[in-house]
């Protein structure tokens, strides 16, 4: 009988407290202005603004995931090859309930995985973008990271 309890405790606390993810595939389209993708999980929101040059467009990921049973909050954005593409700007925002991004991830397309010079970006609590004039206009993957509580799910 107690095992019965614990498992339904268990379930219980995944259907509560579980991770949870939302990614989708968008193209990123040289040449079209400023355009922004986002997407939202609960109350969270994920937001990627950017302007690029090229060639053709490309396919790119979103992804917003609640993990840690609701402890924290992540927004990826990022392409599984390396993108060609010449970003003239980017800004990656996440915002909902305590959000206050402590984490990023953001990786220079022509650097063989390396992370973009920390002068190229600015980190703010709810957003990371490029910097005018710094930002050397590469970009392979951001992602931001975000503890949260358990008061505001």
């Amino acid at each position: 009988m107690a095992s019965l309890l614990h498992a339904f405790v268990c379930l219980l606390f995944v259907l509560v407290y579980g991770d949870e993810r939302v990614d989708d595939t968008f193209y990123v389209k040289p040449g079209a202005g400023t355009l922004s993708v986002q997407y939202e999980l609960k109350n969270y929101l994920c937001k990627f603004t950017y302007t690029a040059q090229g060639g053709t467009h490309e396919a790119w990921t979103i992804s917003l995931e609640i993990m840690d049973g609701g402890n924290s909050v992540m927004c990826t954005v990022e392409r599984s090859i390396p993108s060609y593409l010449f970003f003239q700007d980017f800004k990656l925002e996440l915002t909902g309930p305590l959000v206050a991004i402590t984490e990023v991830d953001v990786k220079d397309s022509q650097r063989d995985g390396k992370s973009l010079q920390k002068d190229e970006y600015k980190l703010e609590k709810n957003s990371i973008s490029s910097v005018a004039g710094k930002f050397k206009n590469h970009l392979e993957k951001v992602a931001v990271y975000s503890p949260l509580s358990h008061s505001d799910l």
